[in-house]
């Protein structure tokens, strides 16, 4: 069986053979290379470097040496979005047209597709694009108060983003896209159910739908609360919720689900992914998600947060995942 094939079999649960690295059917020596690297993602996140940099949304990011990415400095002097009101004078998307996508293109189709999967990952999904637009507390509050505005500005993100995913889609030919949406914190959702099934959830079918309808595979990433819209997950056609983390009741979430979308996280992150790590605990954390939520089947074990940021937990934590996973379905 290939790695593949067992992946898409823990993914189905069809008689899968083995747990190992959740990323292992992706081909690639390190994470990021497991990715298809797309040129309307890479210029439209703008020439990133450590201190401040703009993206071609006109949002500030700052990045800190040493760091892996960027964090949106969004203040009342730069955000690209002041006024909601005024949105359609301030928005500004990246041109979709004049890209270079022969790496891309080429880097997909030296992958051998017998033995792996290709993956893109779009990140930036559309509650993430509109607090980056225009500040956290802003994004709230709009989303409460000024709601029909707050629809239409989703809406035309909405169209860039389903254009984008056409060009991935046409080009690359991906097998799995990774589209990246935190919808909550530790603790609940950002929006309460009710306003994100009116503003986020409409959109957001319709990007699944496109997705869906060019037979790819769509893992939705939220590495968050989101418990209380599994069955909207369900509903929308989501494959995979890749992210889910143990402070959702995970045994719940799947005696409801019941096999209709597959789960892919369950470990705790913050108990194992720190500088002072303890090799036993990251080995017993490991073998608590196999035990608890591998036999209910869907579900693959894995760091929510993608893959773990300190190498030396990434390598005792793939290691017990594959030497447990192994001997688990033995």
């Amino acid at each position: 069986m290939t790695k593949k094939e067992n992946w898409l079999r823990l993914l189905k649960n069809e008689a899968p053979g083995w747990i190992a690295e959740p990323w292992e059917a992706f081909k690639g020596d390190t994470f990021h290379n497991k990715f298809i690297q797309d040129p309307i993602t890479v210029t439209s996140k703008g020439n990133r470097r450590v201190g401040e940099y703009p993206d071609q949304f006109g949002v500030t990011w700052k990045m800190a040496e040493g760091h892996l990415g960027g964090t949106p400095i969004v203040n009342s002097e730069n955000k690209a979005i002041k006024d909601i009101k005024r949105w359609k004078d301030d928005l500004l998307l990246p041109p979709l047209s004049g890209h270079n996508w022969s790496s891309a293109i080429e880097s997909s189709g030296k992958i051998d597709r017998s033995e792996y999967l290709v993956c893109s990952m779009i990140s930036s999904g559309l509650f993430e694009r509109t607090h980056y637009l225009m500040g956290f507390e802003d994004a709230l509050v709009n989303y409460m108060l000024e709601q029909e505005h707050m629809f239409d500005l989703i809406g035309e993100i909405k169209k860039w983003k389903i254009e984008h995913l056409k060009q991935v889609i046409d080009n690359i030919k991906p097998d799995v896209i990774l589209y990246h949406d935190d919808w909550g914190s530790k603790d609940n959702l950002f929006l309460p159910p009710e306003v994100w099934r009116s503003l986020i959830k409409p959109h957001h079918q319709e990007i699944v739908s496109y997705v869906k309808s060019r037979g790819v595979i769509f893992l939705h990433h939220s590495d968050s609360i989101c418990e209380p819209i599994v069955e909207d997950m369900v509903e929308m056609g989501i494959d995979g919720w890749q992210g889910i983390i143990p402070q959702n009741n995970i045994q719940e979430i799947q005696n409801i689900i019941n096999g209709r979308m597959a789960l892919i996280g369950g470990i705790d992150a913050p108990v194992i992914d720190r500088p002072d790590f303890d090799e036993p605990v990251i080995r017993d954390e490991v073998r608590r998600c196999i035990d608890l939520y591998v036999p209910q089947g869907n579900f693959i074990p894995c760091i929510p947060n993608i893959v773990p940021i300190f190498p030396d937990v990434k390598m005792i934590y793939e290691d017990e995942l594959q030497s447990y996973g192994k001997r688990f379905f033995r």
